[in-house]
């Protein structure tokens, strides 16, 4: 299972929890808990360390980051890879080199990396690209503007965006056992001719 960087938690006050022992095989356990309250512990549980499809409303066009950055960040035509990422953020370090494996193979047939850092300091950022010897495309969102707006919950979190803008993919967290399958969508997504 990969792994990922919460950005924010529940304050503690919207949560009541009180010390629980379960024991599946007894009933010697120390507190009753409803069924439901299980079953809502174990989803949280469970959503809180997978990688997963996106479950928020990020822009389901790329035209909506390209206005936010300025105009000319995203090339036309181009299959677009968008990753939020943070120097302090350790999937992070294992998706970078993986990144740019994937644009130098398919960067001749279409594809862009657009990587977008969170960091307060722009120097955290620099540190970090030069420690992983990085040489991708940078937008710097030290105010959280854009990722209020793609609704972040981990780090990091990437989109892939088809040749007309449309939005394909959603991933939240950084899994190496998930990344072929992200690769044969952009493989299959750059094979699709552009628009005339």
């Amino acid at each position: 299972m990969g792994t990922v960087m919460r950005l924010r938690m529940p304050d503690v006050n919207d949560f009541t929890f009180t010390p629980l022992r379960i024991d599946m095989f007894s009933s010697r356990s120390r507190t009753k808990t409803s069924p439901l309250k299980l079953v809502v512990l174990t989803l949280a549980l469970f959503t809180a360390s997978a990688p997963s499809a996106w479950a928020g409303k990020p822009p389901k066009s790329i035209a909506v980051l390209d206005s936010l950055t300025g105009g000319s960040t995203i090339s036309p035509d181009r299959v677009v890879y968008v990753d939020f990422w943070a120097s302090w953020c350790a999937p992070c370090r294992q998706s970078f080199p993986w990144m740019m494996d994937l644009l130098d193979k398919y960067r001749d047939k279409g594809l862009q990396v657009v990587t977008i850092n969170l960091d307060r300091d722009q120097a955290a950022a620099r540190k970090f690209l030069g420690d992983t010897n990085a040489s991708l495309h940078v937008v710097y969102d030290s105010e959280g503007r854009l990722a209020k707006l793609y609704d972040l919950q981990v780090m990091p979190t990437s989109f892939v965006y088809a040749r007309d803008g449309s939005l394909k993919l959603c991933r939240q967290g950084f899994d190496p056992k998930e990344t072929e399958s992200v690769e044969q969508l952009i493989r299959t997504l750059v094979e699709e001719k552009p628009t005339e």
